[in-house]
């Protein structure tokens, strides 16, 4: 893995290209990481030009302050014409708008990586690959399973740069073939002006303290069924705490069964989708991520950058984040017996908290604001679309 400087590079202005499933206003994870990047760069001068799928009531074409938005790529969701139509489409679009663009960077690994792939071959135009995810649910152990995996693998593994946000994902990437000089590893970033504690306008609104907040889909892939039977023993043992479950998703309704199953019902608050996070992050005591699998939450940075101390798995950029004791509690949570211990333990321990939620405000300070992430991204671009003798 190569060395890049710290510093940025000044120079002319870049035309980028960011491509991605989904996009603003559908934002989790890799949206909000990838607008939060595509803000920056154009606060630095910068053109930037994100593709995504259309989006049923939005035009194919807006702008979100100074970033283009090109809904282009048109799907078919019937099981492999998925990919197939995805890979036709994005790949079209980016192959006639090549002489308007420098480089390509990609904020997931599967079909957008695979289309950038097949133009890098043919045009020569940088592409610069970033998973958003590892481990079970993570792009390249799903691509290592989608139909015709061997040419999958060989077009992304054509792409100019690879970057992992994670270690998993760096040791994933490295199995899958991607050489050291292809391969940097940087982290998320975040607006640490925006994200930070103070008082919440919902705090009357929401059920008595303490309170541990969990942001994000609710999807297998988040293990909140594993949460809520770790938290009916957390019931049992501290009723006056509540858990916040803030998001949406396809276990819905599976979870509000499950809760009221375990007796759950006024202890867990299923809060719906919130376009904006903070209020929900600021009205909070504590935060939960038990994921099976992870790139680097970006809820996890929010809740840090608010000076929140965390209870969270072992999973891809959790433990990158969340060394054990210092900003948070790292538990075992393929069962419910640890993490419900773990969760305890913080409950129970106002100076543990206190102390966790500190560090993890001072190291989100530190090392994952986005200015100081898109300042290596700028290195990394220049070093892409520099002449080669």
């Amino acid at each position: 893995m190569r060395q890049l400087s710290p510093e940025p590079v000044q120079g002319t202005r870049l035309r980028i290209g960011i491509c991605l499933s989904l996009y603003w206003p559908i934002e989790s994870g890799a949206e909000r990481q990838a607008r939060r990047q595509a803000q920056e760069l154009t606060r630095r001068g910068h053109q930037v030009t994100v593709y995504t799928r259309r989006v049923t009531g939005r035009p194919v074409r807006e702008r979100d302050g100074d970033v283009e938005i090109c809904r282009a790529i048109r799907t078919w969701d019937l099981g492999p014409l998925f990919g197939a139509t995805f890979l036709a489409s994005l790949a079209w679009r980016l192959w006639r708008d090549r002489q308007q663009l420098d480089l390509v960077h990609c904020h997931q690994a599967s079909w957008e990586a695979v289309a950038a792939g097949w133009v890098h071959r043919r045009t020569g135009l940088p592409t610069l690959i970033q998973p958003a995810a590892g481990g079970p649910y993570g792009e390249v152990q799903l691509m290592n399973q989608a139909r015709g995996r061997r040419l999958i693998r060989s077009l992304i593994l054509s792409n100019s740069h690879f970057v992992a946000i994670s270690q998993q994902i760096e040791e994933e990437l490295r199995e899958w073939g991607v050489a050291d000089a292809q391969l940097d590893r940087f982290a998320s970033g975040i607006d640490v002006a925006e994200y930070a504690a103070g008082a919440s306008p919902l705090e009357s609104q929401l059920p008595a303290r303490p309170r541990v907040i969990f942001l994000g889909r609710l999807h297998p892939q988040k293990n909140l069924v594993v949460l809520l039977r770790a938290w009916h023993r957390v019931h049992s043992q501290c009723p006056e705490a509540h858990l916040l479950l803030v998001g949406d998703g396809p276990q819905r309704a599976a979870l509000e069964q499950l809760a009221a199953e375990l007796q759950l019902t006024e202890s867990v608050r299923f809060l719906g989708p919130q376009s904006n996070p903070l209020p929900y992050l600021q009205a909070a005591d504590m935060f939960v991520l038990p994921s099976i699998s992870e790139g680097m939450s970006n809820s996890l940075l929010e809740a840090m950058a608010c000076g929140l101390p965390s209870v969270v798995s072992s999973a891809g950029g959790n433990v990158d984040l969340i060394q054990d004791g210092q900003a948070g509690l790292v538990a075992d949570a393929s069962g419910p017996a640890d993490l419900a211990d773990q969760l305890l333990r913080m409950l129970q321990d106002a100076a543990l908290r206190a102390r966790c939620g500190a560090h993890a405000r001072q190291l989100v300070c530190q090392r994952y604001s986005i200015q100081a992430i898109v300042d290596r991204y700028e290195v990394l671009y220049r070093q892409l679309t520099a002449p080669h003798v």
